[in-house]
């Protein structure tokens, strides 16, 4: 019997005839009660022509409002308030044929007290059953003992749906031992036979995780703060408390969300700061009936851009990059995702003019995201050369295109590290800035450029979070360059977000980027990510610092001290104007640079770009391995285990 219980769903005709035998049963009785509980096989016979009648009408109102296409284990009011409308509908014909019942077939036998029995009788019945068969299903797959104990965090809306869907889905092992809620209204009392817990006395928390031998807990709270999230998590962490995230209700479909949909918390939703919203009302219609060109598609930022414009109306979205299994991944996606149009994958080299020529007369793009660009610092300092030949002339290619072929407006993602740059990546970004900026001055120009900043984006290839997440799977240690060190972060989406923006709001010289918030301390990112790991930081993962990387930074800037501030329509863009202190000999130099690049004269690089960016100044450094330790780990934030 219990097997049965545990397969997906039971056949909805097996319901139609379970429901059929009830409401027979429930008119028989009514019967029986009207007489007085006593009968005799002349009124049996009597009653036959009436109970082929009620068949007839249960078996039509059913179909009027399928009571039988529900899943019953999924029961809830609605389900009712359909069974009560089948049962007046049953109701109401019954009353009909009662009064048109001329020759007294029916009516002889039927009286309306027998009917209002009946009524009643009906709702409750079926009612009933499906109460039953829920609390049988549920009993059925029970386990002893079962691994996870499990607190929801929200005794509202959320936290009974969560708790629905964690006590219907049999392939997991929970006991729901009660939630937690802020609320002081709601401390004390019971939800759903569940005691609300204190969420917001830490003390009674930690002592509550204790002797509950809490594994789990699920946030069901559709908005809640990020310094609220990060108390909990560090509350959670000495018990080794699985920390997961609902979905959000605009996520759920019928009503519920699916198990698969939770996710466990990350470090993202710990940036410190809240999430940055952009409405995408106005950006999609700016963009519908546009051809696009992504460039650097494939990557984790191209990629995100191109997904956002899943939905939104343009006429062309040409997605380009050398990597073509990332392509070809990219375009089964957005095909996937309801894009079955409009689609253009080009295999391509931003630095091959020839070939993007060729393009640009193919499609005439009207916007242009220039994503497409060498990144990691250590490895552009090794191949300097290949940084310029990319991040500068494969720029400068695109750029002289996007304005020989009158493209609205031109979007290039650059980086925080472009501002005073202190390595051959940064500097790189920052002569791209210069370049499409001073197009803008060109008199033959029809073409907005417009540069957007980028602090370190989480989750993005080689990113510090998906190094630390390898170096913690395979048990450590977890490598920082100084404790000190500080970056400003954003994520995947809000990265995306940043660059439709731009190509929305952005003006001619235009610099944007996001305020996103104070920095954040790089300790303190390997510590917290150890930590949602379930490993205490310095005993069962270690963390070790190394000296400053060649061209690192202790800290990153967002804006030159010389570059203009302007506000913007939306209070958490920043916008800065080009500054004016260019260096006059910046062509001169350029030509000197593409020659070395073309070249490999890695040695000639630096210099070059140090007499175009007087503020370059190039710092390589020897890297030294550092161990911490446990005593130092104990003195920083977040490291309360």
């Amino acid at each position: 019997m219990s097997s049965f219980f545990l397969k997906n769903f039971a056949p909805r005709w097996i319901i139609f005839c379970c429901d059929i035998i009830l409401i027979t049963v429930s008119f028989t009785c009514s019967f029986f009660l009207i007489e007085h509980l006593s009968i005799d096989v002349h009124d049996l016979l009597s009653l036959l022509p009436a109970l082929i009648t009620n068949l007839v009408v249960g078996i039509f109102c059913i179909g009027v409002f399928a009571i039988y296409k529900g899943i019953i284990r999924y029961s809830e009011a609605k389900d009712i308030v359909r069974i009560i409308k089948f049962a007046f509908l049953q109701f109401a014909i019954w009353v009909l044929l009662f009064l048109v019942d001329t020759n007294h077939l029916v009516s002889g036998v039927v009286t309306f007290p027998l009917l209002v029995i009946n009524l009643f009788a009906v709702i409750f019945v079926l009612v009933a059953f499906r109460l039953l068969v829920k609390e049988v299903y549920f009993m059925a797959q029970a386990r002893p003992n079962p691994a996870n104990r499990t607190l929801i965090f929200g005794a509202g809306m959320m936290g009974q749906i969560t708790q629905k869907v964690l006590q219907q889905d049999a392939k997991i092992n929970t006991t729901l031992v009660g939630f937690i809620d802020d609320s002081q209204y709601k401390i004390g009392k019971k939800l759903e036979g569940l005691p609300i817990y204190n969420a917001a006395d830490a003390a009674q928390l930690g002592k509550l995780f204790k002797s509950k031998r809490i594994t789990h807990l699920y946030i069901a709270i559709d908005k809640l703060s990020v310094d609220r999230k990060i108390a909990l998590t560090d509350l959670c962490a000495p018990y080794k408390i699985r920390v997961n995230v609902v979905p959000h209700a605009k996520q759920w479909s019928g009503g519920l969300f699916q198990k698969n949909q939770v996710k466990e918390m990350n470090i993202e939703d710990l940036l410190e700061r809240d999430e940055i919203i952009l409405p995408n009302d106005q950006s999609k219609s700016d963009y519908t009936n546009a051809t696009i060109l992504v460039t650097g598609a494939a990557g984790s930022i191209g990629s995100e851009i191109c997904r956002q414009l899943v939905g939104y109306d343009v006429k062309k979205l040409i997605i380009l990059d050398q990597a073509e299994s990332g392509l070809f991944d990219l375009e089964y996606e957005l095909r996937q995702k309801g894009m079955r149009q409009g689609i253009q994958v080009e295999v391509a080299s931003v630095r091959d003019y020839m070939r993007i020529k060729k393009l640009f007369v193919a499609h005439q793009p009207d916007f242009v995201f220039h994503v497409a660009a060498y990144k990691h610092v250590p490895l552009m300092e090794c191949f300097s050369s290949e940084a310029v030949l990319t991040n500068i002339f494969g720029t400068k290619v695109i750029a002289d295109l996007s304005m020989l072929h009158s493209v609205k407006k031109f979007v290039l993602v650059s980086t925080d590290k472009a501002v005073n740059p202190t390595n051959v990546m940064g500097a790189t970004k920052r002569v791209s800035e210069i370049y499409i900026q001073s197009l803008n001055d060109r008199i033959e120009s029809n073409t907005e450029f417009i540069t957007t900043r980028f602090g370190n984006v989480l989750g993005s290839a080689g990113s510090v979070v998906a190094t630390f997440k390898k170096q913690i799977a395979e048990g450590g240690p977890v490598t920082i360059t100084h404790p000190e060190i500080t970056r400003y972060f954003m994520t995947i989406p809000e990265a995306a977000k940043l660059v439709l923006e731009a190509g929305r709001i952005g003006k001619s010289s235009d610099i944007l980027l996001f305020d996103m918030g104070k920095p954040v301390k790089i300790m303190d990112l390997a510590t917290r990510m150890i930590q949602l790991a379930g490993f205490v930081p310095g005993k069962e993962i270690a963390i070790q610092c190394t000296s400053l990387r060649p061209g690192e930074k202790m800290y990153e800037e967002l804006f030159k001290d010389s570059e203009e501030f302007a506000p913007t329509s939306h209070p958490k863009i920043l916008r800065a104007k080009k500054c004016s202190d260019t260096n006059p000999n910046f062509y001169s130099l350029l030509i000197k640079l593409e020659a070395a690049a073309i070249a490999h004269s890695n040695e000639m690089i630096a210099p070059l770009l140090g007499k175009m960016l007087p503020e370059f100044k190039h710092a390589p450094n020897k890297i030294v391995k550092k161990p911490l330790t446990l005593e130092k780990i104990d003195k920083l934030p977040f490291s309360k285990s």
